[in-house]
């Protein structure tokens, strides 16, 4: 049962207003369906319309039937343009909807009800009632048999055409993926694309299928498919595919339902589409794999085959079942199992030996969940015994046996003997996972050959391995492994993790592996996996006492005393004495640089002369050019901070003996301290006699001028410097040349 209502300017409508409105409706009309339907209740001319045109241009303009949501039901209406209104001006229209309930369209599409008789041309009396409607009549000019003369007639361009359409609505009701705009100057065409893809459409897909035949504003028209013509503007950023149906459709890429249902069309076959239309899938390409799987073996890809089982699980269609079953070898093992679980008997058998011999080339795909029927066992067994003559790793081995003892299979002992002698080739993927389950008779004289196999894979997968595996890191950690160093780095590393070894112990043994086979850059990144926590400072000193040179070599080992310093800090007592002990040792590179400066910027407070400090500084400031860039910071922190300890005249002296590029860093760290009252004065100080002797920097200088021109701290200055005609005049000097506005310095 549909309900019914009338949209149109009239003089007085039920409310008693004009303009506008609802006219007439159907008794018992949902509360708010009226206002759910008035965006559907709208109409633009095309462009192209004259002012007052004429009642053949009327008649002969586009019909916009639309379809689409209203809250929990669906509407579909009809406007079409009537011309003058009430008072005689253009522009007025009807719009006859209809409100449906979900059962109200089953077995007719809505496109069905063009050109329906039960469509009104012309409004009903403001304030009647309009019948509802109970048997819903669809009109006859949208059958599959003419449309499918009429795609034929279009030949090649327009299969390609629909392949394209297809796909583009797919995407938009699977994937929310824009709307499509269709233009055309004639409005029948496009009537017939939407007519195609509903006939095409699963029936729950034509249910979202909202479209409108014809929209003068497509651009915020809301329906996923959207007719117009050529003369509507259509703003370039339109969220929507925009086809224009006069030119050469623009390749895109299609799926398998665009693609199947393309050739069904082609072929007339219309029972092929309704069996397409009769799968419940969420995506249509799903549904489209299975048919093409079933009638013409068609290969599914593996996201393909895993769509299918979905609708396995959910049930299919009589006749799908054995078409499954004679094509059970084309079957991954997830389509298989699901077939062989809720298929009947004629598609189960074979599905279910189809997951034996799958799971027998690949163990990880699990063991069946009871054993083959008799007849399917025989031939299932020489696959079994072709891949033991194959096998060369334990998890394939194990995965054999328990696969064939699940089926009921039986294999000759002879060939599980020869499968272990080709053990010594074992590969790496999983050893760890699989050795647990050996016959432990087996164990000890496959270690050698699992060994020579880990020491074929990846570091960072054999390392994963050994961690899925304790047993078998405890069983190699005992073992000379110097012929297999990656395992044996692989085993240490694991050792640190487990607790067995110290991070000490690990890295002399690690180090112990330098002559064995194995690169350089395989032992560093072991070492970065090894010390990626903090170390502390007996670790450290371990590591130089037991290390050696060797800690230089490596940028990890020769990076901890660094890590330790910014730890504890510059001045703690753990980093001078680590420092001192990098020192001892003689060690070289960056290892050194960075225990250098720390001692250079311990001992730095113990210079007695300005020329002494130069040398330092400037020693530093080489230094920290190649130190660690957090520990660069520290270290010429903590020298500013000690030679500001110093009097006046010594660091103005050090100042101006030092280069630039010393002065820099060490003045601009002064002035960023913020400063005591008794620094200021110093600084200020330092500042005047430089100025005194030419030498003018200017952050120094800046702020000098800043601390001169501030009333307060002036006073105090200013009688602090009356004894020192030197720096009293120099602070006159600085105020005046603030009032001549003399602002900027010069460097040296």
């Amino acid at each position: 049962m549909a309900w019914q209502l009338h949209y149109t300017s009239a003089a007085t409508g039920p409310s008693g207003r004009a303009g506008f409105q609802i006219v007439a409706e159907s008794p018992g009309l949902p509360a708010g369906s009226g206002q759910q339907v008035t965006p559907y209740l709208t109409y633009r001319p095309p462009p192209n319309t004259p002012t007052a045109p004429s009642p053949e241009r009327i008649r002969a303009m586009p019909v916009a039937l639309s379809y689409g949501p209203v809250g929990d039901r669906y509407a579909l209406v009809r406007c079409v343009y009537l011309g003058q209104d009430y008072s005689g001006r253009y522009g007025n229209f009807l719009g006859h909807a209809l409100v449906l309930a979900d059962d109200d369209l089953v077995g007719l599409r809505p496109i069905e009800f063009w050109q329906a008789p039960l469509w009104a041309d012309t409004s009903a009396s403001p304030g009647s009632e309009l019948p509802e409607l109970v048997d819903l009549m669809p009109g006859a000019a949208l059958d599959p048999e003419s449309l499918g003369r009429w795609l034929d007639s279009g030949g090649a361009a327009a299969y390609e055409r629909l392949s394209i359409l297809l796909e583009l609505v797919r995407r938009s009701l699977v994937q929310a993926d824009g709307r499509i705009i269709l233009v055309s100057a004639d409005c029948d065409e496009i009537v017939r694309w939407i007519a195609v893809l509903s006939y095409s459409l699963p029936w729950d897909a034509v249910t979202r299928l909202s479209f409108v035949t014809y929209s003068g504003d497509p651009a915020s028209t809301a329906q996923l498919v959207v007719g117009t013509t050529p003369d509507v503007w259509i703003p370039s950023d339109v969220d929507a595919t925009v086809v224009v149906l006069a030119e050469e459709p623009q390749p895109i890429e299609t799926g398998r339902f665009s693609t199947t249902v393309r050739e069904l069309w082609r072929s007339m076959d219309f029972a092929g589409i309704d069996e397409l239309a009769g799968f419940k899938a969420a995506d249509p390409d799903t549904a489209a794999a299975l048919v093409a799987l079933c009638l013409t073996g068609a290969s599914l890809s593996a996201q393909e085959q895993a769509a299918v089982a979905e609708l396995v699980r959910n049930g299919l269609p009589e006749w799908v079942w054995p078409l499954l079953g004679q094509r059970a070898d084309l079957l991954g093992h997830p389509l298989a199992a699901a077939v062989a679980e809720h298929g009947p008997a004629e598609a189960a058998g074979a599905c279910m030996a189809r997951c034996v011999e799958l799971a027998l080339h690949d163990p990880e795909l699990g063991r069946p969940r009871a054993p083959l029927p008799h007849a399917y066992r025989p031939r299932v067994t020489a696959v079994a015994l072709t891949e033991l003559d194959a096998v060369n790793r334990l998890d394939r081995l194990v995965g054999i046996l328990r696969t064939a003892e699940a089926a009921g299979l039986e294999l000759p002992a002879a060939h599980m003997e020869r499968a272990a002698a080709a053990l010594a080739r074992a590969d790496l993927a999983d050893v760890s996972k699989q050795l647990g389950r050996t016959p432990f008779a087996w164990r000890e004289p496959l270690l050698d050959g699992l060994v020579h196999g880990l020491e074929r894979a990846a570091p960072d997968a054999l390392l994963a391995d050994l961690r899925r595996s304790p047993e078998l890191c405890r069983l190699l950690a005992d073992r000379d492994l110097r012929a297999a160093p990656a395992t044996a780095s692989a085993v240490i590393v694991w050792q640190v993790e487990s607790g067995g070894l110290d991070r000490v112990e690990a890295t002399v043994r690690l180090l112990s592996l330098r002559n064995a086979p194995g690169t350089w850059e395989e032992r560093e990144q072991t070492l970065k996996a090894i010390w990626q926590a903090a170390p502390k400072a007996d670790e450290v000193r371990r590591l130089i006492e037991t290390g050696g040179e060797q800690v230089q070599e490596y940028p990890t080992l020769s990076g901890l005393p660094a890590r330790l310093f910014v730890r504890v800090g510059v001045k703690s007592r753990e980093a001078v004495d680590v420092a001192g002990r990098v020192r001892d040792a003689g060690l070289a590179g960056f290892v050194a640089d960075d225990a250098e400066a720390v001692l250079l910027v311990t001992e730095l407070g113990g210079v007695r002369t300005p020329v002494h400090a130069v040398r330092e500084v400037e020693r530093l400031t080489a230094l920290a050019g190649r130190l660690d860039a957090e520990l660069a910071a520290l270290v010429r922190a903590l020298a500013a901070k000690t030679l500001a300890g110093q009097d006046p005249a010594f660091r103005m002296v050090l100042v101006r003996e030092l280069p630039r590029r010393s002065q820099d860093w060490l003045v601009d760290l002064w002035l960023a301290a913020r400063p005591s009252r008794e620094e200021q004065t110093a600084l200020l100080e330092i500042a005047i006699r430089l100025r005194g002797h030419g030498v003018l920097i200017s952050s120094l200088d800046e702020w000098a001028h800043g601390v001169a021109n501030s009333r307060s701290p002036f006073a105090f200055m200013d009688s602090r410097f009356k004894k020192d005609p030197e720096l009293h005049e120099g602070l006159r000097e600085l105020m005046r040349s603030k009032r001549r506005g003399i602002l900027r310095w010069g460097d040296n």
